[in-house]
């Protein structure tokens, strides 16, 4: 077939690109290296503050499970608003709160809500993971049936960062996003300058079926680049990725990178030349960069801009993949991410039909 044929022929011409396959590939795996290294100079061992309002068998069970636990540290404190007040200076990164009657409120009038803080700066995702799972654990053992205890997560303002579950899956879309965008755009912009596209338009080749090919290479090249990332994570740095749903993280793949590609085709149709179109493509992939949470949580942005970057293209897609490659979370849990990308699909097809032009 002609489409099989020609996306072959740009999977190659993308491999042969050695300076693009050096930002697609290396680049982003050199960042996992580089955080990793930060992060192997810090303590690994994480302290976890716990105010326990009950005392019963029930909260002395959750907190033996968390004291055996390698790398928790677990600190006892009889004074709650103490323990919250040291969260909030940056002192203490976790504090969890069990609550009175923890047993009795689990048989009689469940769910009974264990309530984990956690400073904005610490990330307190895989402390919260491990806290749920011993809590389903207990669900289990307690009834048959629904929930009798729940973890419940609260932020508190906070500095200082734990590292390599935060940033690698918001690293892997990073990489996805500049290659997609800025390797379309410059691809396009390159086409046009050379004429290539005119003759495409008057040659018996269907335009649709040369652009399909290009898609279908770039969309390889992210499910690769996606795998190389969280397969580093997950083997080198050991990040739970390898147990995680991957179908449902090629499908994220897949649709994040088909947003990436109609921006690099709106891109590619301002660009007269290929610098111009690295130059506006850079624009765009900057700011998403930055304001996306990938390498710091958005709530330390200003309430109102956090707000609005919720609704970049980057951000669902961050937050749906860190979701998933934790493990606790698959795409049905996000329905709101997933029709903001949807949206952006919609909207950058149409966008990118109306402004192409072959000349």
């Amino acid at each position: 077939m002609l489409f099989i044929s020609l996306t072959i022929a740009n999977i190659k011409m993308i491999v042969r690109n050695r300076q693009a396959l050096f930002w697609a590939l290396a680049f982003p795996l050199a960042f996992v290296f580089f955080f990793s290294l930060i992060g192997s100079f810090s303590d690994s061992t994480v302290t976890i503050g716990v105010v326990d309002n009950a005392g019963d068998t029930l909260s002395r069970q959750l907190i033996d499970d968390l004291e055996a636990v390698d790398g928790f540290e677990l600190e006892r404190f009889s004074d709650e608003a103490m323990a919250r007040e040291l969260v909030r200076e940056g002192d203490l990164a976790h504090l969890l709160i069990v609550p009175e009657l923890f047993y009795q409120r689990a048989q009689t009038d469940p769910p009974a809500a264990v309530t984990l803080i956690y400073s904005d700066g610490q990330f307190g995702d895989f402390v919260s993971v491990a806290v749920d799972r011993f809590l389903n654990g207990m669900n289990l053992d307690l009834a048959d049936a629904d929930a009798r205890v729940t973890l419940s997560t609260e932020r508190a303002l906070s500095d200082g960062f734990d590292f390599m579950e935060f940033v690698v899956p918001g690293i892997a879309l990073w990489g996805i996003m500049s290659s997609s965008i800025i390797g379309m755009a410059v691809t396009l912009a390159n086409y046009r300058e050379k004429k290539i596209l005119r003759r495409i338009r008057v040659s018996p080749m269907r335009a649709h079926t040369f652009f399909a090919a290009q898609i279908a290479a770039y969309l390889i090249l992210a499910l690769v680049q996606a795998g190389m990332v969280l397969g580093v994570g997950g083997m080198v740095m050991g990040i739970n990725i390898l147990g995680s749903n991957l179908l449902a993280i090629g499908l994220l793949i897949l649709l994040s990178g088909i947003v990436f590609l109609n921006l690099g085709f709106i891109v590619g149709a301002f660009s007269k030349t290929g610098a111009a179109a690295s130059g506006l493509g850079n624009l765009i992939v900057l700011p998403m960069i930055m304001l996306s949470g990938i390498f710091f949580p958005t709530d330390l942005l200003p309430d109102a801009l956090a707000s609005a970057m919720q609704f970049l293209p980057l951000f669902p897609m961050v937050e749906i993949l860190r979701g998933i490659t934790l493990g606790t979370e698959s795409l049905f849990d996000f329905p709101l991410e997933i029709s903001v990308i949807l949206a952006w699909i919609a909207l950058t097809s149409g966008a990118a039909i109306r402004l192409f032009e072959f000349e």
